[in-house]
């Protein structure tokens, strides 16, 4: 890599800390990040671990989550603040670009840098890097493994091999969804194979444009493939040798997440539901968000995989590969009922890296040195545009239903309610210990990791048969009228939305009210 090549890694590394680290807090849990919260919350304080096959994800978040918090300020889960939860998604976001460097001599140096570049300045991956889920971490294993297996495919040393394998165990270990990714690379592979040998024969002579590439691994780097994936699924769903079920749970899982693919859930979305977001997004009273450039350098990029011109593309190979990979994810993805925005992420990547090639086969092609400033600088105008997007959504609408990366959030007001719930409790006789019930059909995340300081909780889907306690959350559906019902005895002091369309009636008993109230400031007379 040259000079240019390495001042723009330098300048995406830059851009990826600048984008993605500021205000890491301001945004409320999400409802999934509530619970990777209290589940890592257990495990570092208790040491307890078991993953579950009907929900929640794999294990690899909260582990290498364990590192960032002995690393940390905090000494126990009270203290942990959002900002501090997300900090390991922020890690494997910036670490997307360190990974490129292991694909240079594939996708060459030029497109390695504008590829760094796009997935510094890309909404998307800005957006859920900010988030304590699993997807970026998903993302991030799967460049892995592309990576070391193409580091495999040019030296053939056993190392990479145990790499790749150990990148695919990872991948398990951390979502059900990779098979999906696995499925692509392996018809990707299959694809690359066919295309290749059909120019070769038809071409009937070898250039560098058709490679030569032994493509079935020595029986022993398989093995030892094998050996290296199976070890890290092995310790990380048997919670390091203290869940003897993990293992099998993490096979037993597919049935339940069949069955939400096919239709049995509330993410059912239409086939655009992504492209919509990535391409066009233009809700009432606000700006188009786009991150159609990417969509249109990786057009470029997949036409010249195959336009077998050695000058645009150093190694046609991998690029073909990523052609195939892209588009057979993307479709997938596409078709699948169940969606979730955070889940484009995985067909998205590869899309960066083909925008990367595409950037770059387009400014070679330039031939004056004035077009190819020209076009540089317009390339340059819109990852701009990208970065300046990104900086919005993330800093200024992180919650915001305008946002197209936005889905089911928590709304700001949650952290109202916590914070009114937290002062009536600190003028009740018990303290922390004051009892309180949530009764909802819905789901109340992230407030149980909001209120996990306090211990007497009760979290009702239905009105039990005494609902009544010094605090009450009660779902607005439910029409509970707990005051009048009580004849005042407790009194309804505010409705709070705890996400889109989900709100909450707060429920205090009358004398406990009256005690808080009176520790307000008086108004000026």
């Amino acid at each position: 890599m040259n000079r240019w090549g390495a001042l723009a890694g330098l300048l995406a590394f830059a851009l990826a800390l600048f984008l993605r680290c500021p205000n890491l807090g301001s945004r409320p849990l999400h409802n999934d990040e509530g619970v990777n919260a209290v589940k890592l919350a257990a495990l570092w304080e208790k040491g307890d671990y078991r993953y579950d096959p009907h929900e929640y994800h794999g294990p690899t978040l909260h582990y290498f989550s364990l590192l960032i918090l002995w690393l940390g300020p905090a000494k126990n889960s009270v203290e942990l603040s959002d900002a501090e939860l997300r900090v390991v998604t922020v890690a494997f976001g910036i670490g997307l670009i360190l990974l490129l460097l292991l694909l240079k001599d594939g996708l060459g140096g030029t497109a390695s840098a504008w590829a760094a570049i796009l997935l510094a300045v890309s909404p998307a991956m800005v957006f859920y890097s900010r988030y304590f889920i699993h997807e970026i971490l998903l993302v991030f294993f799967t460049l892995l493994t592309i990576a070391v297996g193409w580091r495999y495919a040019q030296t053939r040393k056993p190392l990479w091999a145990a790499l790749t394998g150990a990148g695919v165990g990872l991948m398990f270990a951390t979502k059900e969804t990779f098979v999906l990714s696995i499925a692509a690379m392996f018809f990707a592979l299959l694809a690359t194979r066919i295309w290749n040998r059909w120019r070769a024969e038809r071409s009937q002579e070898a250039t560098e444009s058709i490679p030569k590439v032994r493509w079935t691994p020595a029986p022993s780097h398989i093995a030892l493939a094998l050996t290296a994936g199976g070890i890290v699924w092995l310790l990380f769903f048997n919670s390091f040798f203290t869940n003897a079920a993990g293992p099998s749970d993490s096979l037993a899982t597919y049935l339940p997440w069949l069955h939400r693919a096919g239709g049995a859930s509330p993410h059912i979305h239409p086939w655009n539901f992504y492209l919509e977001r990535l391409l066009w997004f233009h809700p009432a009273k606000s700006p188009v968000w786009s991150e159609a450039l990417i969509a249109i350098l990786a057009l470029c990029g997949a036409w010249v995989a195959f336009c077998n011109n050695p000058n645009l593309v150093s190694r046609p190979g991998l690029s073909r590969f990523l052609v195939f990979y892209t588009a057979t994810l993307t479709a997938i993805y596409t078709l699948i009922s169940y969606k979730t925005p955070w889940c484009l992420l995985n067909f998205w990547l590869g899309a960066i890296l083909l925008a990367g090639i595409g950037a770059a086969a387009l400014v070679q092609s330039c031939r004056t040195r004035m077009t190819r400033i020209l076009l540089v600088a317009l390339l340059a105008v819109g990852a701009l545009h990208l970065a300046l997007q990104a900086w919005v959504l993330s800093q200024y609408l992180p919650a915001d239903l305008k946002n197209p990366y936005v889905y089911a959030q928590t709304s700001p007001h949650a952290r109202e309610l916590v914070q009114r719930i937290e002062a009536i409790a600190s003028v009740a006789p018990d303290g922390q210990d004051t009892v309180i019930k949530f009764i909802s059909p819905e789901s109340y995340w992230p407030l149980p990791w909001y209120l996990r300081q306090f211990k007497r909780t009760g979290w009702f889907e239905e009105l039990p048969y005494d609902p009544y306690a010094p605090i009450m959350l009660v779902s607005a559906k439910l029409g509970a009228a707990l005051d009048d019902k009580s004849n005042k005895a407790y009194i309804m002091t505010g409705l709070y939305q705890l996400r889109p369309n989900v709100f909450l009636e707060l429920y205090v008993e009358r004398g406990l009210w009256e005690k808080f109230v009176a520790t307000l400031p008086r108004e000026a007379e």
